[in-house]
């Protein structure tokens, strides 16, 4: 499972946390395959309620 949290507006980014660690993810459609591992500093994270219509792309569980 993966878990979205607000990082950045401009350029506009979002952390993604799941099973391997933290990803920072540019927000557009397929940007999952354009992450990054996140290393840094991040405080009082608000998770992503609204994709606003963007598919990152994410893999389905099981899929690699």
């Amino acid at each position: 499972m993966v878990t979205l949290y607000e990082y950045t507006r401009q350029p506009h980014y979002w952390i993604a946390h799941d099973g391997e660690g933290y990803w920072l993810v540019p927000v557009r459609n397929g940007g999952w395959q354009e992450r990054e591992p996140f290393v840094g500093h991040a405080v009082a994270l608000r998770p992503v309620i609204d994709m606003e219509g963007i598919d990152l792309g994410i893999p389905a569980a099981g899929e690699d």
